[in-house]
């Protein structure tokens, strides 16, 4: 089963497979492409390539407006992670609110600073490495942060998780773009940033690339972490 996302919404596709029972992995290439593992038609696992689980699922939109879907029969182990209609519901709830949220915080890959625990240092932190540190679920951390921006509590640092990433391109790609011939796999994006580059020119190269096939260990968060930043960083 293929096909449009234009002509049948990913909602629709998501029933059709649940109502039928069935067992496979559908693979969903939109803005954000992601998968999701049913075993008799309950979802027992996904994700953001690979950033898997629960938390990145429903990080995951759930009414992409354009794409497209396959789905692939293939034998899938697992326990539901909760009834269908209760995780779709969640899903649904969990995709509007990080949208809410990330109009405050633009992502979680960013640093922030200011009169909250783990984040009263110097150079700040970010939300995904303060929910690493303390063992608390993203979303929660990312929530608490936007309303202590919105009380005042914490301000935005001008840096993002990814600023760590360290990168030597090879092929034509690697002379002709202007980001990329700035990398030699010592300096990382953040010293590019930091060297006069502007920020959202990295971030439009490394998303380039990832959708052109980059991977690496945390390429599904970072992936996540861009999209959400075109629509809501400055």
């Amino acid at each position: 089963m293929q096909g449009l996302l234009t002509d049948l919404p990913l909602l629709g596709v998501l029933e059709l497979v649940h109502a039928t029972r069935q067992t496979g992995v559908l693979d969903v290439q939109a803005d954000v492409p992601f998968t999701v593992a049913f075993q008799q038609g309950e979802i027992v696992a996904g994700g953001i390539l690979d950033w898997m689980g629960r938390e990145a699922l429903q990080a995951a939109p759930l009414l992409p407006d354009s794409g497209s879907f396959q789905f692939v029969p293939r034998e899938v182990t697992g326990t539901p992670m909760g009834p269908y209609e209760h995780f779709t519901t969640d899903w649904a709830r969990a995709s509007d609110e990080w949208e809410t949220l990330c109009a405050v915080i633009g992502s979680p890959s960013r640093y922030f600073r200011g009169d909250l625990p783990r984040f009263d240092r110097t150079e700040g932190l970010s939300i995904r490495a303060a929910a690493r540190e303390s063992e608390i679920p993203l979303f929660d951390v990312a929530q608490s942060v936007a309303d202590a921006v919105r009380d005042g509590r914490l301000e935005p640092v001008d840096r993002f998780a990814w600023y760590g990433l360290r990168m030597l391109p090879a092929g034509q790609r690697a002379n002709l773009h202007p980001v990329a011939r700035e990398l030699d796999g010592d300096r990382n994006l953040g010293d590019l940033v930091d060297g006069g580059l502007g920020v959202q020119a990295v971030r439009d190269y490394l998303l380039g690339e990832l959708r052109l096939g980059l991977r690496f260990p945390g390429s599904g968060w970072v992936l996540r972490d861009l999209v959400w930043e075109q629509a809501h960083a400055q």
